[in-house]
């Protein structure tokens, strides 16, 4: 496959005229007639990604935040972005760009997302500019089906799925043929009324040229009259962002915490009433803040999407419109994942696959949290500790809890390990919290911080989720009856690192079951 193969085929799968007017999409460095081989695709070009690219032997990057994005003074390889199309280009790699065309495509990021959700009667949030120009031609009624043939084989008069689409209204044409002149009707020197059709009909802007050539070719007058417009009509099915409904109206914050998974994140801010029941919703991959007023336009009751400045959190407050915020990288990389499985379908008649990049491209990096050792209040010092873990090799298959027991100075004061035979992973971790918050009330201990790595157990004990699965329910009972008999509690959820003394305890006892 050529690399120009493959910009038709991307083409068709994100039209560069979607586009926002800012962006800069399409091939950015390599040869349209050299080898694409395999297709690389990734948010960013960096040197890992090129590194990537040459290893694997593809030929051409397609990239979703363009290499090239403002004008370049200089490709010089002193600065970053002339370095990095330097090393493309020795290694023979294409590097291509589909940006907001991607996102606003119908099938695009937009769309994957939208479909993640699971919302209906969804639509473009702002419409997409289609792109078109207008032809307005006098054509005498001898030309008029040549002229139509003509323009429209140069590409006009398209309107979604229907072809060779026109309007023409008869009238009546005068001209007066002056020295110099070679009319192909009338005489030089003498007024001439001719009956004439105002055709009209809309092209692709970037076609502008090729429809006026096809126009004067096919015209029988010297100087045929014509104008072209500029046209701000808007397509229903693509644009930036998309809008739907949900299923059913949800908490707020059950829709917030369904983000969160749905995009891997430990936990999504949110803005609003965490009980405010939510139907419909709007979501921008990507950077979509700016899309705020359309959204409150389009009755929306919150907004998924990142990158927000303070400013525009509260007027969204004010405009009564909730926010969801999830990290830029993480909503166009969830959606670039999915997306893939189009792209592939579209390259395997030519034989050609395409991978998705495993570098990591996101420039942020993040530290884990480093607490602060200091005195605590006398009051405070009698706080004991338990870590808590449940698991199943299979959902369900076979299952194992283990808990631990920490006292205020450090010190270990009982551990528990034990195999509960076959059970899914989220009835594992009920139970390793009800058997260790039994371990601690035999010892006792009335004082306790619980740290579990179980999000969603966590969430319902706190009252945030609700119990929806009914088999968990009476373990939610049964744990909600054990921590009324303490007489202070804190419960906490970790990632599964800061758990690990109970993780072990937990395979320990997978482990000695099925040896």
């Amino acid at each position: 496959m050529l690399v120009h193969e493959f910009l038709n085929i991307l083409e068709k799968l994100a039209p560069a005229f979607l586009a926002e007017r800012w962006d800069n999409v399409g091939l950015q460095a390599g040869s349209r007639a050299s080898e694409a081989g395999s297709v690389l695709v990734t948010l960013n070009v960096t040197d890992e990604v090129l590194s990537e690219a040459l290893e694997s032997g593809c030929g051409i990057i397609l990239t979703h935040h363009p290499l090239i994005f403002e004008p370049l003074a200089s490709a010089s390889e002193d600065g970053e972005t002339g370095r990095l199309l330097g090393r493309a280009a020795r290694g023979g790699i294409a590097v291509a760009a589909a940006h907001t065309n991607l996102d606003n495509a119908k099938g695009g990021l937009a769309d994957v997302l939208a479909g993640l959700l699971d919302l209906r009667n969804v639509k473009a949030l702002a419409g997409a500019s289609t792109g078109w120009s207008k032809l307005v031609a006098y054509v005498p009624a001898g030309d008029l089906d040549r002229v139509k043939a003509a323009v429209f084989d140069a590409g006009a008069g398209v309107i979604g799925d229907y072809r060779h689409c026109s309007w023409s209204v008869e009238g009546q044409g005068t001209f007066l043929p002056e020295a110099g002149a070679s009319p192909s009707i009338g005489r030089l020197g003498e007024e001439e009324k001719v009956d004439e059709f105002r055709l009209e009909m809309v092209f692709p802007a970037a076609a502008t040229l090729k429809v006026i050539d096809a126009l004067v070719r096919s015209h029988s007058y010297e100087e045929p009259a014509y104008d072209i417009f500029s046209m701000e009509t808007r397509r229903r099915d693509a644009g930036a962002g998309r809008v739907g409904d949900l299923a059913s109206e949800t908490p707020l914050e059950e829709v917030a915490g369904l983000a969160a998974e749905l995009f891997g994140l430990q936990e999504a801010r949110y803005t609003g009433d965490p009980g405010r029941h939510i139907r419909r919703v709007a979501l921008v991959p990507g950077s979509g803040a700016g899309l705020m007023n359309a959204a409150i336009a389009e009755d929306a009751e919150v907004l998924i999407t990142g990158d927000y400045k303070y400013h525009q959190v509260l007027r969204a407050a004010e405009a009564g419109l909730s926010l969801i915020d999830v990290p830029h990288d993480a909503s166009e990389m969830l959606a670039l994942e999915n997306w893939l499985l189009r792209l592939k379908r579209e390259l395997s008649p030519y034989g050609v696959d395409a991978v998705l990049s495993q570098v990591r491209t996101d420039p942020w990096r993040r530290a884990p949290r480093r607490e602060r050792i200091m005195l605590r209040p006398e009051e405070e010092m009698g706080m004991y500790r338990l870590h808590v873990d449940g698991g199943a090799r299979g959902n369900p298959g076979p299952a194992a809890i283990g808990a631990v027991l920490v006292d205020p100075a450090g010190q270990k004061v009982e551990e528990l390990a034990d195999f509960i035979g076959t059970a899914t992973n989220n009835v594992a971790e009920y139970q390793a919290l009800i058997a260790g918050l039994e371990m601690s009330l035999d010892r006792g201990v009335r004082r306790l911080t619980i740290f579990s790595d179980s999000e969603l157990i966590v969430r319902q004990i706190e009252g945030r989720y609700q119990v929806k699965n009914e088999g968990l329910r009476p373990f939610y009972q049964q744990a909600k009856s054990l921590l009324a008999k303490l007489g202070e509690f804190e419960l906490k959820s970790v990632p599964r690192e800061a758990n690990a003394q109970a993780d072990l305890l937990v395979n320990k006892a997978l482990d000695e079951t099925q040896a």
